[in-house]
């Protein structure tokens, strides 16, 4: 383990016997000596730096990208024969096309019909 995270490490439980065990409160309280202790604070946010930039950089390409592209309108004929349309994607398939399923087996076969024959329809009488 590095040397800034042991000396983490050593004040989180520091904390801990300071609250008595509830973690809670010696989160709060590593928190506010975090805030005073300038070694914990970069200790602590050092492993979060990297992504924390990239997020930053993320939103800002992001938000540029939507500023500056308008929508194009959708047309009321292709929204209609988009909902109609049997080949087009449901609302939760992952594939361009729902292909019809594959051909059962023989012994499937057999299956589901010993399954039907079992709940025919009994005669009356």
């Amino acid at each position: 383990m590095a040397r800034g995270q042991d000396y983490v490490k050593a004040k989180a439980l520091e904390a801990l016997e300071a609250t008595g065990g509830n973690r809670h409160e010696a989160s709060l309280l590593l928190r506010v000596w975090a805030e005073a202790d300038a070694k914990l604070y970069k200790a602590m946010t050092a492993p979060l730096l990297n992504n924390l930039a990239a997020l930053a950089i993320q939103r800002a390409v992001g938000r540029a990208d939507r500023v500056g592209r308008p929508r194009a309108p959708i047309r009321e004929a292709e929204l209609l024969a988009a909902i109609g349309s049997r080949n087009g994607q449901s609302m939760s398939s992952t594939r361009s096309v729902a292909s019809p399923p594959p051909q059962g087996s023989v012994r499937h076969k057999q299956a589901v019909t010993l399954l039907a024959s079992a709940y025919r329809r009994k005669p009356l009488g």
